[in-house]
């Protein structure tokens, strides 16, 4: 009996040992070892976990075209799919940590934006890539993450406006000239002042914040600014569901670390019964 007891705890602390932690590696750098050790290595520093345990899960080439291919026009092949994401839920607020050594073109607030469009607003999130990267598949790797994790897939309807969302902000930062941080700013304050998907009204709100911003934009940058933001609002309510199973999620996340106490407790007694 008391071994039996022993097995279910150890597998049970096992279990709860990982909740909450969810790790993805782009297909090239899981198939070159000395780039998935790096990776494993960097978010192994970013975090007071240990990561071995975590869910662990390749964001193939198939995952990222499925998603891009209508919004940026790439086709990505296997040893192309280079980025990685950790997520780890248990965080009341939404934390961004991007490695800018090899994310180049995407700062935490672009995420962020493109994130909390999908219906994501907590999380303790890291990205980063053994090689430089636009950063923008990444988002892939994110959302594969919380997908684990949650229980219930984000639609791709919701994953396309996203990612068009974080295309388009990386792609003003170079045609504008402005750094990543303000045009984060603009979208994400254009997105809180918008209610509908009646696109005039966007692209005039665009304008309008755009000037207080003293950001200068070009007509055709006007309209696809309104145009992917009347795209965002007419999938938000597809979220709905992801959003409700993210909440009581993270909302039990507590009382799971309350559980997993008890049952370590509980197992160091029964291993110092059975040692005497």
């Amino acid at each position: 009996m008391k071994y039996i007891l022993l097995a279910l705890l150890l597998f049970i602390s096992f279990a709860y040992g990982a909740s909450g932690l969810s790790i993805t590696i782009g297909e090239a750098t899981y198939n070159n070892p000395k780039y998935k050790e790096a990776m494993m290595n960097y978010f192994q520093s970013k975090t007071d976990k240990g990561i071995k345990d975590a869910s662990i899960e390749v964001v193939r080439a198939q995952d990222v075209n499925k998603i891009s291919e209508d919004v940026t026009g790439e086709i990505y092949n296997p040893d192309q799919i280079f980025s990685c994401a950790m997520v780890d839920l248990e965080n009341d607020n939404l934390t961004i940590i991007v490695d800018q050594d090899k994310i180049k073109k995407a700062t935490p607030q672009m995420y962020a934006n493109s994130l909390k469009s999908a219906g994501i607003e907590k999380g303790y999130i890291v990205v980063s890539s053994p090689l430089q990267s636009s950063g923008e598949t990444a988002l892939i790797g994110v959302f594969k993450c919380y997908e684990t994790l949650v229980g219930a897939e984000i639609p791709d309807e919701v994953k396309k406006a996203s990612l068009e969302e974080m295309y388009l902000q990386t792609r003003l930062v170079n045609e504008t000239g402005e750094n990543g941080d303000n045009i984060a700013q603009l979208i994400s304050e254009v997105k809180n002042r918008t209610e509908s998907d009646d696109t005039q009204k966007i692209k005039e709100t665009v304008i309008s914040t755009a000037d207080e911003l003293d950001i200068d934009l070009t007509s055709a940058q006007v309209e696809d600014i309104s145009q992917v933001i009347t795209d965002l609002q007419k999938v938000n309510r597809l979220t709905t569901n992801f959003k409700e199973r993210l909440e009581n999620k993270t909302q039990g996340a507590g009382l799971e670390d309350q559980l997993y106490a008890w049952l370590k407790n509980r197992y160091d007694y029964i291993i110092s019964l059975l040692t005497t």
